[in-house]
């Protein structure tokens, strides 16, 4: 039996992708040009903004229920949303600017009872 079977309560899943269609995972959808740099798509001139997290990590965690989802990769999608029982957070970051985004959380008994969003 995997271990999130037996207690999923106690499980944390530090995943660097987002669920996708989360909220967690927005971004701007980029397209390629014949040996040019990456540029965002436009639909009637305006940017196209797309899920780019990952369905197995969505259905894992609506699969086991963890406690909590740690999250990242889309950098600019900051959030918090719920599966059923599961906390899911991505705190974003600002990197370019020098600015690593965190988040500080507490459990009990398997139970998110706060958290705060951390920077520096």
């Amino acid at each position: 039996m995997p271990p999130c079977e037996a207690c999923p309560n106690r499980c944390v899943f530090n995943l660097h992708v987002p669920p996708v269609d989360s909220g967690l995972d927005t971004c701007l959808r980029l397209v390629e040009a014949d040996g040019e740099l990456p540029t965002p798509a436009k639909d009637q001139g305006r940017p196209v903004w797309f899920g780019a997290g990952s369905r197995p990590v969505r259905d894992a965690i609506r699969t086991y229920q963890p406690a909590v989802g740690l999250h990242g990769h889309i950098h600019e999608s900051p959030g918090h949303r719920r599966y059923g029982r599961t906390h899911c957070f991505n705190p974003g970051s600002e990197y370019g600017q020098g600015v690593l985004r965190g988040i500080a959380l507490s459990l009990r008994d398997g139970e998110v009872v706060g958290y705060q969003l951390v920077s520096g």
